[in-house]
């Protein structure tokens, strides 16, 4: 995939909901000792991470984190983690007001050169694309931070997903074996083949039933995914994950339960590691 910086990005990305995307990277960035970017305007993993504070998270006074260091051309702070929780970069409830159409202070539609339109954010350099100043913005603050970053995304493609996975050492694909995932990963993979440096299949709360073998089996079959795509360890369903009200590497010594579970998300954080650095 690549030769890797001394710190990697790794940004989660998915074109549809439920398959656990937001969970999986609260989690992945505390396995990574990262700092935790939270791009989804509705805050999964803010909501993950903060619990029942994270209204006062999300709607915290002042402009969203993200969109402020863009502006300024500051590197972000981080709330800071403890107790088993990454540092966080939060969502905002601002990120859901920049698409709606109404140019604001934050960010504005306009034409590009090219006729296309695009969403427009003012930084030190002047207005530029979301997407590019999120790509250069994600890699700046990581080697300001020196650490890992885990970026987590909204569902579907847009100037925040974009950027960050134009930013990103790896781009890591949750997906649900069923007939809805699978043949959607085969369109991103052909899609983003060119645009990302490397990629990392995770399949995602995984049952045990036939059907998730099936789609397991074709995925493993040769030829299906491809590089700069490899096929990463698989994360069992649990009511452990679901019922959790923070996130699983908080707390004292976990018990057998939550240790099965923690070493899955450890093996997809060794290969993670192992793709950004190959």
């Amino acid at each position: 995939c690549g030769t890797v910086r001394t710190v990697a990005v790794f940004t989660m990305v998915q074109w549809k909901g439920g398959v656990g995307k937001s969970t999986l990277a609260v989690h992945l960035a505390a396995a990574l000792d990262a700092v935790l970017v939270d791009l989804e305007p509705w805050g999964g993993a803010t909501t993950w991470w903060a619990g029942p504070h994270a209204a006062s998270v999300w709607q915290a006074r002042g402009p969203a984190p993200v969109l402020q260091a863009l502006r300024t051309g500051r590197t972000p702070r981080p709330r800071s983690g403890g107790a088993g929780r990454p540092p966080l970069v939060p969502s905002h409830e601002q990120l859901l007001t920049i698409f709606d159409g109404a140019p604001t202070e934050a960010a504005a539609w306009a034409w590009t050169p090219e006729g296309q339109p695009a969403l427009m954010v003012p930084t030190p350099a002047g207005p530029r694309r979301l997407s590019d100043a999120i790509r250069d913005g994600l890699r700046q603050w990581a080697a300001a931070w020196d650490c890992h970053v885990v970026v987590d995304t909204p569902g579907g493609h847009g100037p925040l997903a974009d950027g960050a996975a134009a930013a990103a050492d790896v781009v890591i694909l949750p997906i649900t074996l069923d007939q809805w995932s699978v043949p959607a990963l085969w369109k991103f993979m052909a899609t983003y083949a060119a645009r990302v440096r490397c990629g990392l299949v995770v399949p995602n709360r995984v049952r045990d039933r036939v059907s998730d073998g099936q789609w397991a089996e074709l995925l493993t079959s040769e030829g299906v995914i491809r590089p700069p795509f490899r096929l990463g360890p698989a994360v069992q369903e649990g009511e452990l994950l679901h019922s959790a009200s923070r996130p699983l590497t908080s707390g004292g010594t976990p018990g057998a339960s939550r240790a099965a579970v923690l070493d899955q998300i450890a093996a997809v954080a060794a290969a993670a590691a192992a793709a950004a650095a190959s």
